[in-house]
């Protein structure tokens, strides 16, 4: 796996900062955590003398003051405005009133970019909080979520408190017992669990570990061990589906050669353009859309592979189906937004596939091209995709609506546009997009036409 990302969620005191780091430092992997951040911002608001329940107070701080977090030997190293503060932050006062800062929506949601941030740099990490699996990461390679009993909680809680010296400054009678603790760990909890933004529960597909009577070795051993089971599954899976995918490469580009030959010796094709057409990265092909021969003459002569959108009626028939599938068609449902094809096409427009789309939606009755159907700006803006015109001529002639089988021996061109860079994109509406490409294909049709000896088409 080229990046590993491990998410420990847990209530306190379940173990789970303790793991984590441990559990890092097994498997070489940087460690996040998320209790250090909000205590960097708790010390910052304290230096300031900041009202601990003025959100607009605590949100200045985190803009105003510059906060670094990195990874260092099994700990995050923290500094505020140049200054180291590692070990400050794990004062007393710090912890106390860190769930101030936890309570406050905005600063979370800042929070959560910082960590992400965080992640971006690193190429594996394990981190540890409340929200990780569900908020931060919820895309993590492995989560988990740690819980324990609330007695053993406390009773963790209470030697952790000792060991540290800190258990006589929180009880103003004295040593803090372990029913006071308890209670304070269950409103923590409930505080928690019952938060607008980020609640305490563990994530869908994380796997939950109960750590009352376990050691913190044996919580480790067990971390590691699902953490190795899972990765090397998902290592499995990555390599197995990137081996049906070369395969299904390779068999699209012997179709496409296929096709190639079968046009040649049947039609008279000219190309031009292709140099506009760039060779990598998200692309969206526009094309009018003349006749049957289109999705096929489209692509041929190119050297990257393409995906094509079909009605889902196509499909219907088992074999054309298979067929269609297995040329890189994606069905689509007609007249209503399908989502399932949508997130599709940009995932794989994302991967760095190219498209090929159709906007008048139908083939054309008189060979001209019709007003563009608006939907395609929002393929390209999502996947961040470059977009470039494409007319088809001539196959309007070759096989036009109604007839059952095309005319061999025709003059069929095809000439791809200047490309529209992905930034460019962005910056137009649907509605401008769809006029803009309408009118330039037109042109380019009209001069197309004009090449060929053909009267341009009239409008």
């Amino acid at each position: 796996m080229e990046k590993l990302i491990i998410t420990i969620d847990g209530p306190a005191a379940s173990g789970k900062s303790t793991a984590a780091r441990l559990l890092a430092e097994r498997l070489g992997a940087s460690f996040l955590d998320t209790g250090a951040m909000y205590r960097a911002v708790t010390l910052a608001a304290m230096q300031a003398g900041i009202d601990m329940n003025d959100e607009e107070k605590l949100l200045a701080v985190l803009d105003n003051r510059k906060f670094q977090f990195s990874a260092q030997k099994g700990k995050m190293a923290v500094r505020i405005d140049g200054v180291d503060v590692t070990e400050q932050i794990r004062n007393i006062e710090v912890t106390a009133n860190a769930r101030y800062i936890a309570s406050v929506p905005k600063l979370r949601e800042k929070l959560v970019q910082m960590q992400r941030e965080f992640a971006a740099r690193e190429r594996k990490i394990v981190t540890e909080g409340r929200d990780q699996g569900t908020v931060a990461f919820p895309n993590a390679d492995i989560k988990f979520y740690l819980t324990a009993d609330t007695a053993e909680r406390a009773r963790r809680r209470q030697a952790e408190l000792q060991t540290e010296g800190k258990s006589e400054s929180l009880s103003a009678r004295g040593r803090l017992t372990a029913e006071e603790i308890k209670r304070a760990i269950e409103e923590r909890d409930k505080a928690d669990e019952n938060r607008t933004t980020g609640p305490l529960r563990p994530a869908d597909d994380a796997i939950v570990l109960d750590t009352t009577n376990l050691t913190i070795e044996e919580v480790v051993e067990k971390l590691a061990r699902f953490a190795g089971a899972s990765a090397r599954r998902a290592d499995y899976i990555e390599n197995r589906e990137s081996r049906i995918e070369n395969q299904k490469m390779r068999w699209f580009r012997f179709a496409r050669w296929l096709c190639k030959v079968f046009c040649k010796m049947f039609f008279q094709i000219r190309v031009a353009g292709r140099e506009n057409v760039p060779e990598q990265g998200p692309l969206v092909l526009i094309c009018n859309h003349q006749s049957y021969l289109d999705p096929v003459l489209c692509g041929i002569f190119l050297k990257r592979p393409l995906y094509f959108l079909a009605r889902d009626t196509l499909f219907a028939n088992p074999l054309s189906g298979r067929l269609l599938v297995s040329v890189n068609t994606i069905p689509v449902r007609r007249g209503s937004a399908d989502l399932t094809a949508i997130k599709k096409v940009i995932s794989k427009l994302k991967a760095g596939y190219g498209l090929c789309l159709f906007p008048e939606a139908t083939r054309t009755s008189d060979g001209k091209i019709a007003p563009f159907k608006a939907g395609f700006g929002l393929l390209a803006r999502r996947a961040n995709a470059a977009v470039v015109p494409v007319v088809i001529d001539g196959a309007f002639e070759c096989w036009p609506r109604g007839k059952k089988m095309f005319s061999p021996g025709k003059k069929i061109t095809i000439c791809y546009g200047k490309c529209i860079p992905a930034e460019e994109a962005k910056k137009i509406t649907d509605e401008e997009l769809m006029k803009n490409l309408t009118e330039i294909l037109r042109r380019m049709q009209a001069v197309s036409r004009m090449k060929s000896g053909k009267k341009p088409l009239e409008y």
